[in-house]
């Protein structure tokens, strides 16, 4: 191609998150369609599958540890949770930015010197969260607006936060549901990744789906809550300016 006719579609170097999936029906989801829209490469290591976990992040400019059913201390059952881990621990030294989805969070919390616990009874369905007064100024929670409601799916739960973290946001019995540490690496304990298939195929199979609840009337209530969906797609495009640097 001469300089007078250049090539009309020329690679674009655009940035890359690294994501790391735990169980196959806890994908990606609406987390694709962000950062493909906003620009942003996607490299997906399904370590459930037996994909090797990096040991380092050269070339990549965020990471996402995505959720799943596990307990995220259980090495023995999930022998790539240290892995993760690690590479947690390397975002944070690296000044990686960092997004931890439910399970993601609880790992982000264990790696970076945090705690985790289990709650008397699981909390699921569309709740409201309680943003702090610095989760109103947070990019990623404040895009969820005035009066969050996320998609909940857990039992256990955060119970001690990292050194230099800051709470974000908390459930309305004071549990915690988004926090970041160095303003860099932030968990969630609710999933803004989801689409109303997903949560169907989740209720299908868990045992934490409330008694009296079908699955279809899980997926319904994911799909008829339009506004909170966008909320939520907010939040993760905040997350992949932030990768992008803006």
């Amino acid at each position: 191609m001469s300089p007078e006719n250049p090539d009309p579609s020329p690679a674009l170097d655009l940035p890359e998150v690294l994501v790391i999936e735990h169980e196959t029906d806890c994908p990606p989801a609406v987390l694709a369609e962000v950062l493909e829209a906003e620009g942003v490469t996607l490299r997906l290591v399904r370590a459930h599958r037996g994909e090797q976990v990096p040991d380092d992040l050269r070339g990549v400019e965020g990471l996402v540890v995505l959720g799943g059913g596990m307990d995220a201390d259980d090495d023995s059952g999930h022998p790539w949770f240290p892995a993760v881990r690690a590479l947690v621990r390397t975002a944070r030294d690296r000044r990686v930015p960092t997004l931890g989805i439910c399970l993601g969070a609880q790992q982000l919390a264990l790696a970076l010197e945090g705690a985790m616990g289990r709650r008397a009874v699981a909390e699921v369905g569309i709740l409201p969260v309680v943003p702090t007064a610095e989760g109103r100024e947070d990019p990623l929670i404040a895009a969820l607006g005035d009066d969050p409601r996320v998609l909940q799916w857990h039992q256990d739960q955060i119970t001690s936060l990292p050194p230099a973290s800051r709470l974000l946001a908390s459930g309305t019995d004071g549990a915690v549901q988004a926090f970041v540490t160095e303003d860099l690496a932030w968990g969630v304990q609710f999933h803004p990744e989801v689409t109303p298939e997903v949560v169907g195929r989740w209720a299908e199979t868990s045992d934490l789906l409330p008694e009296g609840v079908t699955p279809a009337q899980a997926a319904a209530a994911v799909a008829e809550a339009e506004a909170p969906r966008e909320s939520w797609r907010a939040l993760l495009a905040a997350f992949a300016r932030i990768v992008r640097g803006d």
